[in-house]
């Protein structure tokens, strides 16, 4: 009894100590548990405050496109080049020739030799063909045998003369006698001259048998040969047409005038003799009127305006010693009329339209500007602007992009100053 009296307290000892223990890992674990908690909560709370940063950010900050350097619209610009640009006016022209012959014999025959082929260029005085020359050379011989015998005869009835002059002084024969003497002394003398000329005729025929060329220039198809007989000017034997200097022919219309007038104003009025005003240049192009095929002079200007048409006809004389130009060809005529000093040339291309008028997009401070222009000139590649009409350090954009507006910001990817463009001459307003 006693023992177990003494090991009870021991027990219950020993229940409370672990009693115990339970309640302190109790309150470690729900220690544990609320600063899990609070930590959690702080982690949440920061997330949410960042979230609300970059919210907050999004709403002040700009987009990314509109910020430099960054998803920026690239464009490239041009300076533009300042020249002298003509003013021209272009029409459509044909070539001719000043000089067109068509060779025939001037005397019948034989042909003897063809010394040229066709469409052969000669100069003048070279031989084209010659023709049986032994009939004309007898012809010739035969005069002069002619003319030896008439010389003969007139030495005779001259000495007639001669001896009855004495005796009619003295009456010894009639005057009559005398009078028949002499007129027949003046008729040998009559044929002596006569025969001369014809000598003169057989050698002209006879240099007629060799045909050279009249005039510098290319032959047209020879069809005839050796052996053929030819007719006194009836034959065609070829064309010969002159190519050193070409015409061209064309019309503008009759405002040409007034401008002429203004930049020639002694065009077509010197007198012979006077010191002429040097004419209007002419240039002849191809049918694209992109290549200058010749250059030369106005020579012709009509005395009358088509009154059909409104139009007025002109002739230039063009320089073609190459013989690059051909009679007939279809070019295209350009006149110079005067000059646009220190033009601003720009690309065609650049020149946009409006409700405002025509105008041209200009790169500033990275963005881009509307500025209206006035073109004096025009071609399909360039564009002429009065002096002044775009700033001196103006930044033309070219080519345009797919997206542009006055304003947009851009960013520059390339200049150029223009110098690689066509020289192309710029074409009157019509």
């Amino acid at each position: 009894m006693n023992m177990r009296h003494r090991l009870k307290p021991h027990a219950e000892a020993t229940r409370c100590a672990m009693s115990e223990n339970k309640s302190r890992l109790l309150t470690i674990l729900t220690i544990l548990a609320v600063l899990s908690v609070l930590a959690l909560g702080g982690c949440q709370s920061q997330t949410a405050t960042d979230k609300s940063a970059e919210k907050e950010k999004a709403k002040t900050e700009k987009p990314a496109s509109a910020m430099p350097g960054m998803m920026l619209t690239k464009v490239s610009v041009i300076t533009p080049s300042v020249r002298t640009v003509p003013i021209t006016m272009t029409a459509a022209g044909t070539l001719a020739s000043p000089n067109a012959v068509t060779l025939t014999p001037q005397v019948s025959g034989t042909i003897d030799a063809v010394h040229v082929q066709s469409g052969q260029q000669v100069e003048k005085g070279d031989l084209l063909f010659s023709l049986d020359a032994q009939p004309f050379e007898t012809a010739l011989l035969s005069a002069r045998a002619k003319l030896e015998g008439d010389r003969a005869q007139a030495r005779y009835a001259a000495q007639q003369v001669k001896q009855l002059k004495p005796l009619v002084e003295k009456e010894y024969i009639t005057r009559q006698s005398y009078d028949q003497a002499v007129a027949t002394a003046m008729a040998a003398n009559a044929l002596i001259a006569q025969d001369d000329a014809a000598i003169q005729t057989a050698l002209i025929n006879l240099a007629y048998t060799k045909i050279r060329a009249p005039i510098t220039g290319r032959l047209g198809e020879i069809s005839l040969q050796p052996g053929n007989l030819v007719v006194a000017n009836n034959t065609a034997l070829t064309t010969l047409v002159s190519n050193r200097e070409l015409l061209v022919n064309f019309s503008l219309p009759q405002s040409v005038l007034q401008a002429l007038r203004t930049e020639w104003p002694g065009l077509g009025q010197t007198k012979p003799g006077e010191k002429s005003v040097p004419p209007p240049t002419v240039e002849v192009l191809d049918e694209h009127a992109e290549n200058i095929l010749g250059k030369g002079h106005l020579s012709f200007i009509d005395n009358s305006i088509s009154a059909g048409t409104g139009t007025i006809r002109l002739q230039g004389l063009i320089d073609n010693q190459d013989g690059s130009l051909w009679p007939g060809q279809f070019v295209t005529a350009r006149l110079t009329l005067g000059q646009i000093p220190n033009a601003q040339v720009i690309p065609a291309a650049a020149v946009q339209i409006g409700d405002q008028g025509m105008f041209v997009y200009l790169y500033k401070d990275g963005k881009v500007e509307m500025q209206t222009v006035s073109p004096a000139r025009n071609t399909t590649r360039e564009t002429a602007l009065p002096a002044g009409s775009l700033p001196v350090d103006a930044k033309v954009i070219y080519p345009l992009p797919a997206r542009i507006a006055p304003g947009m910001p851009v960013a520059l990817e390339k200049t150029s100053d223009n110098k690689g463009l066509s020289s192309e001459r710029l074409k009157a307003e019509s």
